[in-house]
């Protein structure tokens, strides 16, 4: 068999190993040619946006499944073990390490005293194993992607995506492997930094001790000279002296257990062994990274549990933005961690995370270390974690390697069968919309779509999802609410389901290991909906219709539960949008993944599905649940159960988000602002973002914090909002310390999180006021509820006569506070003022015509007003935003009005009057 071609004499002894005094210009022009080592200039000059990593990869990495080495390498590379350990065999007898280029890397690494110092040795390495095994291994196959190289990134943040900016972190991997194309890209465009969608892999580097004794110790083993540690020679035997008159004695070594791995039975043994050498204990085969040696000498780490810890976590937080920023276009992705001389691989995927139980060595196991490193230049892109191209397809057909890996999955078509004619459709996928920034779960993202059928005119987007295979389908839930009649839901077109994460890679787990018991499996579901669009567009320049949509959500909340008996669970912002009805902005929740059937106390009818204990998105998340996560390791804590009180609260973090997040203003103010207040509530362990809940649960807190001017005008209403949860604690804390036997319903905080008694309380005596004059206006009442109950189905068809058919029963109602004496009284008073108002009900419509329609909120402009508000010190921007042409209107709200106000409404109104 040919041996692979060296670059030094054939005799290790013959002559020196590289000097310590290496012509620099060649090792420069070695790594240019290789592409080994990059070093851009730093693309942002800031910190990162996040302190920690998001800590749900805490609760993953911790979690994480430990499989034997071959096990993930037959797996996730693709390498089976018979062909693995003939590659390591053939790497050992062609003497790969003897080769000039990785034994002057191998140096450099084991010679390191500084994270930064282990970088280029190990690009070195690297680079040039890859190099070798493109010349040949036995059964190896042409790399399918050309061209890989292992680059130097320390000094680079990775550029985010828009749709991340704010909530993701800038983070910089210490080495990436990507496509030397690319590199090459880089280097002539003279860009700074990759993108997320680069990355094929990561490798994440942790120094804690020098390793220049475990590689002296493995140049032993293999017969080569020990080195002088000062000058890099190698030593020159010298004859021992005894000084007369001197006596040694000569101790029994203990003998002490190592690990070794046994070729027949396939598992890794205890076997007596002596130490080699006083330097390190000499383990030649991989060794599990929990495994204790009694016997041998205590390394010297410098707080070792908590390096390795910070590895786990940032590489987790690696993983994390490389999904998030590709706007779907990986099924899973990997990293490698290396803690000194030791190394670790690890798979991310949305059902949780799989680690090598089997920690092997740089030096000690070189060449099982330089075949893993040819196994993942051998991956085609499925390998690398793309979705399966027969299903998702590429622009054409088959994936094309030059491309890969993709930005996003802009071009690529899918099959999908319409529901009613079952006539199957192609789709196109066209701009991404939104990608979920999560690692392990959903990892939702949304694309625009075209179709080819001619059934379908509306713009539509395609929501794909990794779901709990027990969950209730997301597309049966909607069915529920919208024949109980609930409104604010959106209009379902289509869905399939594609693949399950039980097959593919963790097939190959589950079959030589086994299943987790706490292994949820998910399936990759595709659901097509009406295009909406995001609260951004609607509140980057008024925040006026917040409380619009805070209503128009708790009616439709209210009717969720009492109607459907069913609980989102996951308010957030991108799970409510809006769209124009006419002249009308009416508000859609969205994404009903984590929604469940409840019984009659509003708890889970079904708990088959656990979705790791997680409800909600973590910024919105109400304070309770977040405690519950904290303290759920605690034996003595009860746990919390996600009832209809904690989407009302979510809804109130929010309002509080999108007045602070979403208005345009200059950069840094937007950032000052978001650091102070909201960025906390994602940032940090559990336990001190539940500390940040509470205090925006604070009326005091909130009357201080900081609000751009478009949403200043709101503050009093959110200080309003906030006295709403203050109450409920103070009810639920008054029915404890009672002691009554008496039932306290815990859906509503005993009546303080009704529907109504929250409107009331937001509403108060006087109504939202974006001028500091106004005039109330008398409204007829017209139409109440949760706005359009009437969706339209798929392909055109209505849920009219399922609706009417429900209309007798009664409706159960959330019981609901009273309202203060002052509202009382307020309303009371109302009627002497609107006596013009009696002639409202001969011109009422008949009721089947105003089914499903809205009250409208009456606006009066006169050139007197108008007068008066220029003449106005105070100034609103946002009612100078939505109402340039009047800048003085009045807004009252009548009895049970949702939504906006549009000019056409108030000439009916004031015509009515």
């Amino acid at each position: 068999m040919p041996k692979s071609p060296r670059q030094r004499s054939v005799s290790p002894r013959a002559e020196p190993y590289p000097k310590s005094r290496t012509n620099v210009a060649r090792r420069k022009l070695e790594r240019t040619r290789t592409l080994l080592v990059m070093r851009p200039e730093c693309l942002v000059d800031a910190k990162h946006e996040k302190k920690t990593v998001n800590p749900y990869i805490q609760e993953d990495v911790d979690n994480a499944r430990r499989e034997p080495l071959r096990i993930w390498v037959e797996a996730v590379l693709g390498l089976p073990p018979e062909q693995f350990s003939e590659w390591v065999r053939y790497i050992k007898e062609n003497e790969w390490y003897k080769d000039e280029i990785i034994q002057e890397g191998l140096i450099g690494y084991g010679k390191a005293t500084t994270e930064k110092g282990l970088y280029v040795p190990f690009t070195d390495i690297a680079n040039r194993i890859i190099r070798l095994g493109k010349d040949g291994l036995p059964g190896a196959k042409p790399y399918p992607l050309d061209g890989i190289a292992v680059v130097e990134n320390d000094d680079n943040y990775l550029k985010q995506i828009p749709e991340h900016q704010g909530i993701g972190a800038l983070r910089r991997p210490d080495l990436l492997a990507v496509r030397v194309s690319k590199a090459l890209q880089m280097q002539e465009d003279n860009r700074k930094s990759y993108e997320w969608s680069d990355i094929l892999t990561f490798f994440e580097l942790k120094f804690s001790k020098s390793s220049f004794n475990i590689f002296q110790a493995s140049r032993r083993k293999r017969g080569l000279p020990k080195l002088d540690k000062r000058t890099l020679l190698p030593e020159v035997p010298s004859e021992k002296k005894t000084v007369a008159g001197t006596r040694m004695t000569l101790r029994a070594r203990p003998m002490v257990k190592v690990l070794k791995y046994s070729a027949e039975k396939g598992f890794y043994r205890e076997i007596n062994s002596e130490p080699d050498d006083a330097d390190d204990i000499d383990v030649d085969d991989p060794h599990d990274e929990d495994y204790n040696d009694p016997g041998s000498p205590e390394p010297v780490r410098d707080n070792q549990e908590s390096v390795r810890a910070d590895a786990k976590l940032q590489a987790g937080g690696y993983a994390l933005e490389t999904v998030s920023c590709s706007y779907g276009t990986r099924l899973f992705n990997t990293g490698v961690i290396m803690d000194d001389d030791r190394m670790s691989l690890w798979y991310y995927d949305a059902a949780g995370i799989i680690r090598t139980k089997v920690i092997i060595s740089l030096f000690r196991n070189f060449e099982e270390f330089a075949a893993i490193l040819v196994g993942f230049a051998c991956c085609t892109p499925s390998q690398w974690g793309s979705l399966p191209s027969n299903i998702i397809k590429p622009p054409r057909f088959g994936l094309d390697p030059e491309v890969f890996p993709p930005k996003n999955l802009s071009g690529y078509t899918f099959p999908i069968t319409l529901p009613k004619s079952k006539e199957e459709i192609l789709a196109t996928l066209q701009k991404p919309v939104f990608t979920q920034y999560s690692l392990v779960g959903r990892r939702t993202f949304l694309y625009v779509i075209k179709t080819n059928s001619r059934k379908l005119k509306k713009p539509m987007v395609a929501k794909f999802s990794y779901q709990v295979t027990s969950r209730m389908r997301e597309q049966d839930i909607l069915e529920v609410a919208r024949d109980a009649g609930v409104g604010h839901l959106p209009e379902v077109h289509m869905w399939a389901d594609y693949w399950k994460m039980s097959e593919g890679v963790r097939a190959i787990f589950h079959a030589r290991s086994g299943v987790d018991e706490d292994f949820e499996d998910r399936v990759f579901r595709c659901i097509v909906y009406t295009q909406y669009f995001p609260l951004r567009d609607l509140f980057s320049k008024s925040c006026e219709l917040i409380p619009t949509m805070v209503y128009q959500m708790l009616d439709c909340l209210h009717d969720l539960r009492y109607k459907a008996k069913i609980l989102h669970r996951d308010i957030s912002a991108n799970n409510v949008m809006w769209e124009k009805q006419g002249d009308e902005v009416v508000f859609k929740l969205i994404d009903f993944d984590y929604a469940t059937a409840v019984d009659d106390e509003g708890r889970p009818a079904s708990t088959t599905a656990g979705s790791k204990h997680r409800t909600g998105t973590l910024p919105f998340m109400a304070y309770d649940l977040i405690t519950d996560m904290a303290e759920r390791n605690n034996p003595l804590y009860e746990a919390i159960v996600h009832m209809l009180c904690h989407d009302v609260e979510s809804l109130y973090y929010l309002s509080g988000y999108s007045m602070v997040t979403m208005p345009d203003m200059p950069d840094d103010a937007k950032r000052a602002i978001y650091r102070k207040t909201v960025s906390a509530w994602e940032d940090g362990p559990l336990d001190t973002i539940s500390a940040q809940k509470m205090h925006f649960l604070q009326p005091d807190k909130v009357r201080k914090m900081l609000l751009p001017p478009q949403s200043q005008s709101l503050r009093s209403w959110l200080v309003r909002f906030c006295e709403v949860f203050k109450e409920a604690r103070d009810e639920f804390a008054a029915y404890r310390k009672s002691a009554s036997s008496d039932r306290f319903d815990l859906e509503t905080m005993g009546g303080t999180l009704s529907r109504d008694a929250v409107v009331s309380a937001l509403k108060g005596e006087e109504n939202i006021i974006f001028k500091p004059r106004r005039e109330k206006v008398a409204l007829p009442p017209e139409a109440s509820g949760s706005g359009a109950s009437n969706v339209k189905m798929a392909e055109g068809t209505t849920n009219e006569g399922k609706a009417e058919a429900k209309k007798s029963a009664p409706e159960k109602r959330a019981p609901a506070k009273k309202a203060p004496k002052k509202d009382i009284e307020g309303k009371k008073s109302a009627p002497a003022k609107r006596a013009p108002a009696k002639k409202a009900p001969a011109k009422k419509a008949p009721k089947k015509d105003t089914e499903g329609k809205k009250t409208a909120t009456a606006k009066t402009v006169t050139p007197k007003k108008m007068a008066a508000a220029k003449a106005s010190q105070v100034k609103d921007i946002a009612s100078k935003a939505k109402l340039a042409a009047a800048p003085e209107v009045v807004t009252i709200q009548g009895p049970k009005r949702r939504g906006p106000t549009t000019r056409s409404m108030t000439k009916k109104a004031l015509a009515a009057a």
